[in-house]
């Protein structure tokens, strides 16, 4: 698999998708031993969004090792972003910094450009969902590359709170049913969503999307958490998809700034040819 097929990929995944010491972070995977007191759903939940990563503006770059199936590629991004209304990410080859792909994602609008070939993409989420038989908005894309909740259940849809090995666990299963249906297979008609927080932080270190009709599920874990400004960033995330394809994504920050106005520079070219994807 080339570069620009796999970037074309990753691009898809994403959408598919999507602590300030060391002494701090070893609080983190020592949780097992305090004691934790038990939280009900909605409390635990309010404790989650007061955590959550908060920004205006956004500038990042991170490195990707990626695999599909037995293809495996690595390159580099740099992310751009205005809270719940942009996202832009320059994708480029390790070592020589080729810009090979770029990326600009609205609410209403995804374009993507495949500068190595000399092609684009211009569609929307209703298009990128039909072709990828997903149910994927922009607000769960930032929410994933940024370690934030997002919202898969339905609003009238009861949250689970319990204790599961040293974390909280918000879950649209009882804890007792998740693990049967995660460790046994167990037969669960309804789409799910479980996240489990760190104790002490409240932060999601590891969220989980199951839909059982399709036998699909995207496993996202956020690790290495540090200070940007004031609120806790995962530097590390590691994305697991497990459909028709295994599909594995690891994601490693080496910048994170926020509140600094950005730009978004997307031109494409009159030569380029136009990406149509149809369906089978």
């Amino acid at each position: 698999m080339n570069f620009s097929h796999f970037a074309r990929f990753f691009f898809s995944c994403l959408i598919l998708v999507s602590l300030s010491s060391c002494k701090l972070r070893n609080k983190l995977y020592a949780t097992r031993s305090l004691v934790i007191n038990k939280r009900s759903a909605k409390e635990t939940e309010a404790l989650l969004k007061r955590s959550e990563f908060r920004f205006n503006w956004i500038t990042a770059r991170f490195s990707t090792d990626a695999i599909l199936d037995s293809s495996q590629i690595s390159f580099n991004v740099s992310l751009r972003g205005r809270k719940d209304s942009v996202l832009w990410m320059s994708m480029t080859v390790p070592v020589i910094g080729l810009e090979a792909a770029r990326a600009i994602i609205t609410k209403d609008t995804v374009k993507f450009m495949d500068q190595i070939h000399s092609q684009y993409f211009i569609g929307d989420f209703n298009y990128i969902n039909k072709m990828l038989h997903a149910d994927l908005d922009f607000e769960m894309l930032q929410a994933l590359l940024i370690g934030n909740s997002t919202d898969f259940y339905e609003e009238d849809e009861m949250l689970h709170s319990a204790i599961d090995d040293g974390r909280y666990l918000l879950s649209t299963i009882r804890k007792r049913k998740l693990h049967k249906v995660i460790e046994r297979n167990k037969e669960y008609k309804e789409p799910a969503q479980s996240m489990w927080l760190d104790p002490q932080t409240y932060k999601i270190v590891r969220m989980m999307f199951n839909d059982f009709n399709q036998n699909r599920t995207f496993d996202a874990s956020f690790d290495k958490f540090d200070h940007v400004d004031s609120t806790l960033f995962p530097y590390q995330i590691h994305y697991h998809v497990k459909a028709e394809k295994n599909i594995d994504i690891k994601i490693e920050y080496s910048k994170v700034a926020i509140n600094a106005a950005q730009t978004f520079p997307f031109r494409i070219p009159s030569k380029y040819e136009r990406i149509v994807y149809r369906e089978k």
